[in-house]
């Protein structure tokens, strides 16, 4: 059971209606902004680990700082 590109375009239509323009711009960039963060913190994560360092704490306190 696939789903068309016409049931994608009336959920979308709903999603609008019910949600409003800037208020789904506001969702997207809140979603942005979320996979950014994600993908910083993800890569810090890696390179500690390639290099066997463990994480500084005032490193952890900086990043809850900027949030």
């Amino acid at each position: 059971m696939a789903v068309g590109v016409l049931e994608v375009l009336l959920v979308l239509l709903v999603v609008l209606l019910v949600i409003g323009p800037r208020r789904i711009a506001d969702l997207g960039r809140s979603l942005g902004r979320g996979v950014r963060d994600f993908k910083l913190e993800f890569g810090r994560k890696e390179k500690d680990r390639e290099l066997g360092d463990a994480p500084d704490e005032e490193r952890e306190k900086d990043l809850h700082k900027q949030s």
